[in-house]
């Protein structure tokens, strides 16, 4: 995600030098260049004002108003406004906080002013409308120098014929910039398309009641709409499969008559965001542990009554640390591999289980990097501790240090309230897995490098120092060592990381393991499918060690699922494997020359060690550093008497 330095130098280096970055939006890449094309002024200060005629748009504005509205509430005292506005791009209604409002009109972003593309440039309005698409247009990726200190996202408005009537907009602060804000404009605009299919002459309650429904069944959360006496009004799918009860033993009923809780069935105005109680049902069901939302609803100034979200606790912890849980869930008894390139790293990986220094798994992407990660900690002094893990790739790197490092209360807009704690207090005392760790930008890696060194963090927004005992693993696919030399990496964060290195071999440089992979992942999707195990052909195996795998284990794990999806069969034979595993042939002759070799060279380090042992089984195998079944395995594959 590119900051907001970088859409100020990539608008800057286009402005004056006609340059334009790789990096850059490809839509927005496409509209400046009609912006300039168009001979539009990029240094304007106000927006052009035109004559309307909002009697034409009478109807829009009266169905768009109440459901704008409802969207505002959300966001109410966060410095947004939402707008919506006519096919050619002019403002009809424009709702928002009185702060907002005022710098709206010192740039004449008012009801009249024309934001199409043709005379603003770039922004999520008038381009919007040229891609017809939802769109999110973030500080200097608009074209006018006065839009730049937004963040806007819009999206068309269509009738029953697919025809854009109009825009929804939503404009705030250019630091608040969020995918959600968009989605949120998404669904509201989704809702007023529906609304327009509806008979004119519904009554506004249903008109309410459909909106609601088909809105709030697409969010995850419980949702449940109240009016000013606590009488359920409307509910989604989420709060019924939370309750664990039929829709009809709610409906029409008053909250007070389901839940104990005053917070939730007190008929007041009040608002409150993100509480964490325990839900009281009047049944004797066990307590629902929540973080719970109250949002008054208003329209035309009146109250209309009140939404309440829930979310289960144990979903607000998956969501924030990306995990189900802080237990590793791999032990090295269940790592597959018999192979001496993969035993070797295996034996490293429970060397490092036994110290308490940082690890770094180096690796290509779908080798089992975090497997072993979790089999070191479970081997590890720390094994009942937390294990907790992180996607450096994954996370905005402008809410990776609040995952990190925590954050307290009122830190930043939208924070907690009582603060959240980071990863590296939630693994205290135990490990913290940092994948992709080579995607962590400069900045992120000062800090981490503090922590490393220090051994302690401080949430941002406090001054509170706070000890953390945490064992550190890193994980990265990229090679780091080249990363230092291109300045991306910092050295002596890679020092810090590069105590126990361990690097695990690609799929085809284990060639050997795939059987036993293949039988274990097949066993597996056998019993996921409710079915007897098939019998697996040699053909079926020779194919499979034929290819390259580019995609390492995580490749041959989706081939054979797929494989066991559509194979219904008692057996399997090549026959049964996708085309992809037997394109390019030529390219494998090199790897299958390699085996060949290999398995000749195996094949004669087995007679040599049965020679040196006078045929003792038990003798040759630990001579071979294998287990004895394996031996007995490789004799019989070789055809050694």
């Amino acid at each position: 995600m590119e900051s907001l330095k970088d859409y100020k130098e990539n608008w800057e280096q286009f402005i004056y030098e006609d340059e334009l970055k790789p990096t850059i939006n490809p839509t927005v890449r496409l509209s400046w260049l009609r912006s300039k094309k168009m001979g539009i002024d990029p240094f304007r200060t106000y927006g052009k004002v035109k004559s309307l005629d909002l009697e034409k748009y009478k109807e829009l504005i009266n169905l768009a108003t109440p459901l704008t509205e409802g969207l505002y509430s959300i966001v109410e005292g966060s410095g947004f406004m939402v707008i919506i506005c006519n096919e050619q791009g002019q403002l009809l209604k424009v709702i928002g906080d009185k702060e907002p409002l005022n710098h709206a009109n010192t740039m004449g972003f008012i009801e009249g002013a024309d934001w199409s593309e043709e005379e603003m440039g770039t922004n999520a309005i008038g381009t919007s409308i040229v891609i017809d698409s939802p769109l999110q247009i973030v500080a200097e990726e608009h074209y006018a120098k006065v839009c730049q200190s937004w963040t806007c996202s819009a999206a068309p408005i269509h009738d029953s014929d697919g025809k854009i009537i109009g825009v929804l907009n939503m404009s705030g602060p250019r630091e608040k910039v969020h995918s959600h804000t968009l989605g949120m404009v998404v669904s509201t605009v989704k809702a007023i398309e529906y609304q327009l299919k509806l008979h004119e002459n519904m009554q506004n309650i249903l008109m309410m009641q459909k909106f609601l429904e088909a809105a709030t069944n697409n969010i995850d959360d419980a949702i449940v709409i109240t009016d000013t006496q606590g009488n359920i009004i409307i509910s989604n799918e989420q709060f019924t499969r939370l309750l664990g009860i039929n829709k009809d033993q709610h409906e029409n009923k008053k909250l007070s008559a389901i839940f104990e809780n005053q917070i939730l069935t007190s008929t007041n105005k009040v608002r409150f965001l993100d509480k964490e109680i325990y839900i009281k049902r009047q049944d004797l069901q066990p307590s629902i542990h929540c973080m719970v939302s109250k949002i008054p609803i208003y329209q035309d100034k009146k109250w209309l009554g009140s939404m309440i979200t829930l979310k289960e606790m144990k979903k607000v912890r998956h969501l924030v640390n990306h995990l189900t849980d802080h237990r590793a869930k791999v032990s090295f008894g269940e790592i597959i591999g018999e192979s001496r390139s993969f035993l070797d790293k295996v034996q490293e990986a429970k060397l490092a289980a036994k110290t308490s220094s940082t690890v770094l798994i180096l690796g290509e992407s779908g080798t089992g990097k975090d497997m072993i990660a979790q089999a070191i900690h479970n081997a590890s002094d720390r094994k009942n501790k937390p294990f907790i893990s992180i996607n450096c790739g994954g996370i905005p790197r402008d809410l990776l240090g609040s995952e990190l490092f925590g954050y307290e209360e009122g830190a930043f807009t939208g924070a907690k309230k009582g603060g959240r704690q980071g990863k590296f207090e939630l693994a205290d005392g135990g490990t913290l897995f940092l994948d992709e760790i080579g995607e962590m930008s400069l900045e992120m890696q000062v800090l981490l490098l503090r922590v490393l060194q220090d051994r302690e963090v401080i949430r941002i927004g406090g001054q509170k120092v706070i000890s953390v005992d945490v064992r550190i693993i890193a994980a990265t696919n990229r090679n780091l060592r080249k990363e230092v030399e291109k300045g991306s990496f910092r050295e002596d964060l890679f020092f810090r990381l590069n105590v126990m290195p361990i690097e695990l071999p690609p799929l085809r440089n284990r060639i050997d393991d795939i059987p036993l992979l293949v039988e274990f992942f097949i066993r597996q999707f056998s019993k996921n499918l409710n079915r007897s195990m098939p019998v697996i052909e040699p053909g079926f195996i020779h194919a499979l060690m034929k290819y390259s795998w580019p995609g390492n284990i995580r490749e041959l794990q989706n081939i054979l699922e797929r494989t066991m999806n559509k194979s219904l069969k008692d057996s399997l034979t090549s026959q049964d494997l996708p085309n992809e595993i037997f394109e390019n042939t030529d390219q494998h002759k090199h790897e299958e020359t390699i085996v060949l070799d290999r398995n000749e060279l195996k094949k004669q380090a087995i007679i040599h060690a049965l020679k040196k042992n006078k045929g003792n089984i038990l003798h040759a195998a630990k001579y071979l550093g294998i287990a004895r079944s394996t031996l007995y395995r490789q004799m019989k594959k070789f055809n050694i008497q």
